[in-house]
């Protein structure tokens, strides 16, 4: 194996630093590194040079309460929530939530409680527009978000003088690139764990049975590209069975969902839209050749005989929830070499006797700056509603920053090993390239707010039946309209 480079070895040690330097709970001890004990003042040591230094207050016994999705409820929502526990069990993660929770409790006297809803979009709008709310805070998916922000009903982030968008426990991308005009009415933060972006999942053992090239030796050499990745796909083909027939049980370069070509469109840099000096969303699509060039080299890939789509399947799951765990169960035994999915069904592969490993979407080419990863429609994201005003807001924006700060010393440790922790195998690779991916992730708010049908029949197309730039055609206007009459409706004095 190719010596690891300088540059990864760097990134390694930022991630163990930054990550690992927190897990010692997540190891099986009762407390934090740092921590003082049960017996001390605080669970977690907060002396670090991104504490913003809150006085602490008596809020009287308040609850305080987050609204969100239950975990596949039927709605779409991916959100698994660790935002309350009831003490510590040994689950790791709930662990970490209750030591951070016991924290805030101590610091602001609160307690803290987590109200699922199934329609969030409903029951949001039915408290605001009623001028008082039973919750302090949103985690809801970036669609139902932005449906909430469409109608006004969301606080502006920006004009909360507590938040310090600029401190890394707030993702400075979802800042950036989820503004309209300059407000920001949903992002991203380190209290809300439970995903990262897309990934890409590849089998080491059949990358080892077909002596093929590692993508993490490629990644090394900077050459992880989209071409390397359609080479790689491209060389697996197995009528495992021999019976002439090639079926989802048989061997594939890739398994894949017919929408999966615009995980590759934003991991070449493309953006469906992108914000001009005034926040007003444009259309980007086309600045470039690139993004029908990604759509042909998906399509190279998808409809060749290397790849087996999960669409294409009726609706059998063979004894599992659904069709899709069903064929993330054959990528466990060897029969797939690619897979693309969010890190919320990593715990799927925890038991896979082969180790498989973890890189971000490829470079367009090797010219690409960096490696980017879009965030999932149907994860979720955190806002507030606007009814909060005065001391209220004051209070949920004192607590907020606070658990996203001390979110960001154990619970995202705790998060990452969780995703790292498997039963036969801990990849050091994956693990410096889930900073990577973090730190990488592009939020595009025209796939968001689905201006003008963008996304259900533009991004969202099969690659190999449809053209993007037929499509565009035939919903450019709508798309126009819509960005002009959604903008119009912001408040942006």
């Amino acid at each position: 194996m190719k010596k690891t480079s300088l540059a990864r070895l760097l990134a390694l040690l930022l991630v163990v630093i930054t990550v690992v330097s927190s897990l010692a709970a997540c190891g099986g001890k009762k407390n934090p590194a740092g921590a003082q004990s049960e017996n001390g003042e605080w669970f977690i040591t907060n002396h670090n040079e991104e504490n913003p230094n809150i006085e602490g207050q008596d809020y009287d016994g308040y609850e305080f309460t987050f609204i969100c999705q239950p975990y596949l409820d039927g709605t779409g929502a991916y959100s698994v929530n660790y935002l309350v526990s009831d003490g510590e069990t040994g689950n790791h993660i709930l662990d970490a939530v209750y030591r951070r929770n016991s924290d805030l409790t101590r610091k602001y006297n609160v307690t803290f409680n987590q109200m699922k809803v199934k329609d969030l979009i409903t029951t949001v709008r039915s408290q605001v527009m009623g001028g008082s709310t039973e919750f302090d805070a949103i985690i809801g998916t970036a669609k139902d978000l932005a449906t909430l922000a469409r109608e006004n009903l969301l606080l502006d982030l920006n004009s909360v003088d507590r938040f310090d968008m600029t401190k890394s426990y707030w993702d400075g991308n979802a800042a950036n690139d989820l503004k309209i005009g300059n407000k920001l009415y949903f992002t991203n933060c380190d209290l809300n764990v439970q995903e990262l972006a897309f990934v890409v999942y590849f089998n080491k053992q059949l990358i080892k049975d077909k002596e093929l090239k590692s993508p993490y030796e490629y990644m090394e050499e900077g050459q992880w590209t989209i071409d390397n990745w359609s080479n790689l796909v491209q060389s697996i083909s197995d009528d495992v069975n021999g019976d002439g027939s090639m079926t989802e049980t048989d061997r594939y370069g890739t398994i894949y969902e017919f929408h999966n070509g615009r995980m590759f469109l934003y991991g070449s840099g493309v953006r469906a839209t992108t914000n001009d000096a005034t926040g007003k969303p444009v259309v980007t699509l086309f600045e470039t050749n690139k993004a029908v060039n990604v759509i042909e080299k998906c399509k190279d890939v998808f409809a060749s005989s290397s790849s087996w789509c999960i669409n294409d399947m009726s609706g059998e799951s063979h004894g599992y929830p659904d069709k899709w765990d069903y064929m993330r169960s054959l990528f466990c035994q060897d029969l797939y070499l690619f897979h693309y999915e969010g890190t919320n069904i990593i715990h799927q592969f925890a038991d896979m006797e082969s180790e498989f490993g973890i890189v971000p979407f490829p470079k367009y080419d090797e010219n690409q700056e960096k490696y980017t990863s879009m965030y999932p429609l149907y994860c979720a994201m955190f806002a507030m509603p606007n009814t909060l005003e005065g001391e209220e807001l004051e209070r949920a924006a004192n607590i907020i920053e606070d658990m996203n700060y001390l979110s960001s010393l154990d619970l995202k440790g705790c998060w990452y090993d969780k995703l790292l922790k498997r039963r036969y195998t801990q990849d050091t690779e994956s693990e410096a390239n889930l900073e990577l991916i973090k730190n990488g992730r592009v939020y595009d708010v025209g796939l968001y707010y689905d201006f003008g049908g963008l996304r259900l029949k533009l991004i969202d197309l099969d690659v190999r039946s449809q053209s993007l730039n037929t499509n565009y055609k035939r919903i450019q206007k709508a798309i126009e309209a819509d960005i002009k009459s959604t903008y119009s409706k912001f408040d942006l004095s």
